[in-house]
Parts: C-alpha cells; sequence; structure tokens
C-alpha cells in the first residue's frame, strides 16, 4: 500500500523478490477475493485493457501491453489476479475492484488495483489505485449495504518479509486507509538476532456479541533464544534454527465503520514489533 511501503522501500528497494509472483492463481486470490471465470475476466478487462490489447494465455486474461495508466505504459505485460464483487462507492451500486499485476515497478507494489462499475451491461472503469493490491481481501458491509475492506499485504526483499493489515474505504475520487497490523521476519538476512512475526489468517467473528463482525488475527512468534556466545564471521552460514512458534489471537473490535485494537491486542502488537 502507498503509505507503508514508502518507508519499508527505503530498506528493500535492491535485490527484492515479490511473494506474489511464486503462487499460482488459485493461491493468490483468498478470502472474498475470487478468480473470475475466462468469459467474465474477458468482459472485465475490455475497459482496462483497450481494444485489441486483450491477451489471453493458459486460461490467464491479461493486456497483451500494460495500459497508458500504469508506470509501464506500453511495455509487454499486464493481468488480472482477482476481483472483489460488491459495492465500494455507495449502497446499491455494482462495483468490481480488479487486482492488476506487472504493470508496476517495486515502489508501486508491482501492480495496483482499479474501480470498475456495471452500468449499462457493461463494465467502466472508475479509477485506478496504483500500489493498493487486494488479491487477499475481506468485505465488510455497514448498515446501509455499502463495503469496505480489510486487504493483507506484504513485502519481501533483502531477506526481511513484511506482511501488513488494512482497512479501506473505497471513494469513486479518492480512498481512505485505516491501518492495523504490521509484522515482520529477518529469517533470510545475516543479522542477529533472527525473528519471524508471521501473520497466518485473519477473519470476522462477533467476539464481544454487539451484532457487529469483529477481525480476529492470528499471528505466529518465533525468536532466537538469546546466548553469549560469540557470533562467527559469516553469520548466514551459521543461522540457527528457530524455536517452534507461539501463537497470538489479536481482536479488533468493529463500531460499525471502523476497527480498533482491544487494550491487550495493542499491548500484544507493540510485544511484536521488531
Amino acid at each position: 500500500m502507498k503509505r507503508i511501503n514508502q518507508s519499508i522501500l527505503l530498506v528493500s528497494i535492491l535485490l527484492t523478490t515479490q511473494v506474489i509472483a511464486t503462487k499460482t492463481l488459485a493461491q493468490e486470490a483468498q478470502k472474498d477475493s475470487v478468480v473470475p471465470s475466462q468469459k467474465e475476466a474477458i468482459a472485465l478487462m475490455q475497459n482496462i485493457c483497450g481494444a485489441g490489447n486483450i491477451n489471453q494465455n493458459n486460461g490467464q486474461v491479461g493486456c497483451k501491453v500494460c495500459p497508458s495508466f500504469t508506470a509501464y505504459n506500453g511495455q509487454s505485460g499486464g493481468s488480472l489476479t482477482s476481483v472483489i464483487y460488491g459495492s465500494f462507492t455507495q449502497a446499491g451500486t455494482r462495483e468490481a475492484l480488479v487486482d492488476f499485476s506487472d504493470c508496476e515497478p517495486h515502489a508501486g507494489n508491482w501492480g495496483g488495483t482499479i474501480l470498475l462499475r456495471r452500468t449499462n451491461n457493461s463494465w467502466s472503469r472508475i479509477r485506478y489505485e496504483q500500489g493498493v493490491r487486494s488479491n487477499i481481501c475481506l468485505k465488510i458491509p455497514d448498515s446501509q449495504g455499502r463495503h469496505s475492506l480489510v486487504c493483507q499485504g506484504s513485502y519481501s526483499g533483502m531477506g526481511y518479509l513484511i506482511t501488513y493489515l488494512d482497512q479501506f474505504e473505497i471513494g469513486s475520487t479518492k480512498t481512505k486507509y485505516n491501518h492495523l497490523l504490521r509484522v515482520e521476519s529477518n529469517s533470510g538476512t545475516c543479522q542477529r538476532p533472527y525473528y519471524a512475526m508471521l501473520m497466518e489468517d485473519f477473519k470476522l467473528q462477533d467476539t464481544n456479541k454487539d451484532g457487529r463482525a469483529d477481525l480476529v488475527v492470528k499471528v505466529s512468534e518465533t525468536r532466537e533464544p538469546k546466548t553469549n556466545s560469540t557470533p562467527t564471521r559469516n553469520q548466514c552460514e551459521d543461522r540457527p534454527r528457530l524455536p517452534k512458534p507461539t501463537y497470538h489471537q489479536l481482536t479488533f473490535l468493529s463500531n460499525g465503520q471502523s476497527f480498533r485494537a482491544t487494550p491487550a491486542t495493542a499491548k500484544l502488537i507493540k510485544q511484536l514489533e521488531p
């Protein structure tokens, strides 16, 4: 996401690999994010790629060249990763958020999300949010039927893996962000002490029985045991095996519009910081 990535990229812009690129489409799309049928994917991409610019390859639908509104305008690439259907800008609208990859650099999170709206039996492109990835998201309906999103994102680079959760409120002209959680692992680096905080899952559950769905997040934590031994010259070769993880449940209560960490969760978040 743009706001969070800017700080992360300062230390991870070189030698980076994109987590999403190592997975199949079925693995990429999770929660309420889905992989559409090929027929539906083509209908969605008509207003993204442009006339004569649709590419179909082994069941995957994309663009022959990146659209003009992306950083890689005119270069080969551009593919649909997943889609979420809902009413994002206002209740009663028929809209789709398309997670679109391969047309942005690392600074643009390798892609972005495109808001489409269904009118007159076709999809119209409303706007493009560079760097916002929506392939692992939950839809959160409000009392009027408008949907916000809670989405998981991740970055890997220079041996670090950063995973985060944000709530988005999608508007026709801008997106509002509510940052919820960020965890990190350095187990791929040569920097001791080693640690790994990983986001295992997140789901909606009415934990306080007030009729509103709260957000429950499962996080694992493991750290290299403290030692008095002197590190060797080559810490990469002598990287220790981390112990079995401890699992934590973090709860963010809903007020009908946004989520806020419980006092116990807020304390735990500080504990999980490297």
